[in-house]
């Protein structure tokens, strides 16, 4: 259906308008446990609370179409969660972790496009809370990071029961299933729940005997981004503190996580000595944040990892493997924009053109059918996905944001 990329711009103009017309309906007043307006992933259907990381896309598209007043809302939303745990929650109903740490982004992107410093000297304390969080509760021994969980051990339990059996992982001693549900909250934690990057002998999720490069790439990108709202502040000595942090991130991440013999970015098993044997589109993280502008080493994995209908968070491991919904064939918009951005970096150009074509051609083609947007396609044959794990929803949300942004950087 996508080998050839035609986008008819007559449809595309319908999803444009379908999208500034209902971020408004998917808006929801402030409660006990938000207290702005905030905007949720879904206009009808499961997905009404307030998500992390799902923001940060939204905020794209919301920024495209002028409603700066509601991103400003996102924002105290965060600082409200920073000031209240230390850290901001998955969602407003999941509190026990975290997601990956994009405040910092979120509060320059709205800087570009209000220019006001006020922005920045206003976000920059949460900015430096969350960051310390990332930096005292999930720090390893090695100087790098990986993803965890803030939970109890009732909140450990309870996860269990509910997602053990979609993770297709059985655990008898309740130690055993305390350490399962650790694995199971810090994939969660990731946003990319789930897929087996973390698959070992012993487990489908072994995610505590890693270093997690997407975390890793996020806070690089995270150091490097205080050190420019230094700079931008006139504040010489943090400037050059935060660079000198992202130098020695950088140096950690080349030396832990990146395979000499393939030649790519890869998870780190450091109870092994071994990297992941599932290739992810987090590989393609440090070409993201600069870490890398390796132009072969990038190609290498987009020939792995590229559908004919979009990009897959994963690679195809054979007709008999297991696959979770952050895995073949699913394209998701998230793996599409950070894939596009990194193409972009190291000079692949046609080929992240052709990336954002192809997901804002299954977007269009869907819409077409059904008259809405949906959370994730099948790379195959660019229909809606369908995954074990649940059934795909409706969705506007980050589906939404990367598509605007793609159409903004494409089809200018």
């Amino acid at each position: 259906m996508c080998k050839m990329i035609n986008i008819d711009n007559a449809v595309t103009e319908k999803v444009l308008s379908y999208i500034k017309n209902n971020w408004i309906n998917s808006i929801r007043e402030a409660n006990d446990a938000v207290p702005f307006p905030f905007t949720s992933p879904s206009v009808s259907g499961f997905y009404k609370d307030f998500f992390y990381w799902d923001n940060y896309f939204i905020n794209k598209g919301l920024l495209i179409d002028g409603f700066l007043e509601q991103v400003e809302n996102t924002l105290n939303n965060f600082a409200y969660y920073i000031d209240r745990f230390g850290y901001i929650p998955n969602a407003s109903n999941l509190l026990d972790r975290s997601q990956p740490p994009v405040l910092t982004f979120c509060v320059l992107d709205y800087y570009e496009k209000v220019q006001d410093k006020k922005i920045l000297k206003t976000y920059l304390p949460y900015i430096l809370k969350e960051y310390k969080f990332w930096m005292t509760e999930r720090i390893l021994p090695c100087g790098l990071n990986s993803f965890g969980s803030s939970a109890t051990k009732h909140q450990l339990l309870t996860n269990y029961k509910y997602l053990h059996e979609r993770v297709l992982e059985e655990r008898d001693t309740e130690e055993e299933q305390l350490e399962l549900a650790k694995d199971i909250l810090a994939i969660a934690e990731s946003g990319l729940d789930f897929n087996m990057r973390f698959i070992t002998s012993e487990s489908k999720i072994d995610a505590g005997k890693f270093i997690h490069l997407d975390l890793n790439c996020f806070l690089y990108g995270v150091e490097e981004s205080i050190a420019k709202i230094y700079g931008l502040l006139n504040d010489d000595k943090k400037n050059k503190e935060f660079i000198a942090l992202a130098k020695k991130r950088k140096a950690l991440i080349n030396k832990y996580l990146f395979d000499k013999t393939q030649g790519i970015y890869l998870d780190y098993n450091y109870k092994s000595g071994e990297f992941s044997k599932v290739l992810s589109v987090v590989s393609f993280y440090p070409y993201v944040y600069g870490i890398s502008g390796d132009k072969e080493s990038a190609k290498k994995i987009l020939d792995k990892l590229e559908l004919p209908c979009g990009v897959s968070p994963t690679a195809f491991r054979g007709v008999d493997a297991i696959y979770y919904q952050w895995d073949y064939p699913c394209v998701w918009p998230v793996a599409s924009w950070f894939t596009f951005i990194a193409l972009n970096n190291v000079g692949l150009k046609d080929d992240a053109k052709r990336v954002a074509l192809k997901y804002i051609s299954d977007v269009n083609i869907n819409f077409e059918k059904t008259g809405v947007i949906w959370e994730k396609y099948d790379g195959r044959d660019g229909s809606v996905a369908r995954t074990n794990e649940y059934e795909t929803p409706e969705m506007l949300g980050w589906s939404a944001g990367v598509y605007k942004a793609f159409c903004g950087e494409i089809l200018k």
